[in-house]
C-alpha cells in the first residue's frame, strides 16, 4: 500500500511538471511570437503555476468578451498589450541587441511625407470611445503599403495581438524600440536583423482599427515617447 502511494504521487508530480513545462514554453514562443495568433499577454511562471493558469483563463475570458465589443474588456486587452511591450522592449532577446548602437534619429516607416491622423498622447479611442493615452502615431497608408524598419535593429517579436492587430517589435540598440501595428502582412521573422528602411511588412487594418493605416510606436526603455521627436521634420 505504502509503495502505491509513493508510485501514484510521483505520477502526479510528472504529470504536473510535464503540463507546467509545456505551458512555460509556449509561453515563450508567445514572447518570441512564434505562435499562432493571437497571443496570450501574460506570462507563465513556473514558480507561480495556479496564479499563472488563472491569469491565463481570465486573459482568454476577455477575448470572449472582446468579440462582442465590451469597451471595458477592450480597454484591459491593452492595458495587458502594453506590459507585454513594455517587457519585449527592455528584455534582451537576441544577444546581438546588446551590440547594436543605439540610433540618434530614425528614417520614416513609410515612403513619401508622413500624414498623422492620430498623434502621440491623449485621444478618444476611436473604437473604444474612452480618453485614453495613444503610445504612438497613426499614419495614413493606404492597404498594402510597404513599411519600413526605421533603423538598423533586431526583430524580437512578430505575431498578433488583439489591440495592435499583426505587428513587429524591433530592438535598436539597449534603449530604443519601434513597434509596426495593424499590419496586413509580415514580412520577417523573430531573431532577424533589419537594416534601416528594410521592408518589414505592408499596412492593414488588423486589430482594433477602423481602416488600413500605420500604427508606428517608439518606446525608450519601455516607456511610449512621442515618434515624431526622432524622425526628420521634413517628413512629418
Amino acid at each position: 500500500m505504502h509503495r502505491r502511494r509513493n508510485g501514484c504521487l510521483t505520477v502526479v508530480l510528472v504529470l504536473i511538471l510535464a503540463m507546467g513545462s509545456l505551458m512555460w514554453y509556449q509561453s515563450q514562443a508567445a514572447a518570441r511570437g512564434d505562435v499562432t495568433p493571437p497571443t496570450i499577454n501574460t506570462p507563465f511562471s513556473i514558480l507561480h503555476p495556479i496564479a499563472s493558469i488563472r491569469a491565463r483563463d481570465a486573459e482568454r475570458a476577455t477575448w470572449g468578451v472582446i468579440s462582442v465589443q465590451d469597451s471595458a474588456a477592450m480597454e484591459h486587452e491593452l492595458i495587458l498589450e502594453d506590459a507585454f511591450f513594455r517587457r519585449a522592449t527592455t528584455q534582451a532577446w537576441e544577444w546581438r541587441v546588446l551590440l547594436l548602437p543605439t540610433p540618434q534619429q530614425f528614417v520614416p516607416p513609410l515612403i513619401g511625407a508622413l500624414v498623422v491622423t492620430s498623434p502621440f498622447g491623449m485621444r478618444e479611442h476611436p473604437i473604444i470611445g474612452q480618453e485614453l493615452e495613444h503610445h504612438g502615431v497613426d499614419l495614413v497608408a493606404e492597404l498594402g503599403t510597404p513599411v519600413m524598419a526605421a533603423a538598423r535593429g533586431v526583430v524580437v517579436w512578430r505575431g498578433n495581438k488583439l489591440g495592435y492587430g499583426n505587428c513587429v517589435v524591433i530592438r535598436h540598440g539597449t534603449h530604443l524600440s519601434t513597434i509596426y501595428g495593424h499590419l496586413m502582412r509580415i514580412d520577417v521573422h523573430t531573431g532577424q536583423l533589419l537594416a534601416r528602411g528594410q521592408v518589414l511588412g505592408v499596412s492593414g487594418s488588423t486589430g482594433f482599427s477602423t481602416g488600413p493605416h500605420l500604427h508606428f510606436e517608439v518606446r525608450s526603455d519601455g516607456t511610449p515617447i512621442d515618434p515624431l521627436v526622432l524622425l526628420p521634420r521634413s517628413s512629418n
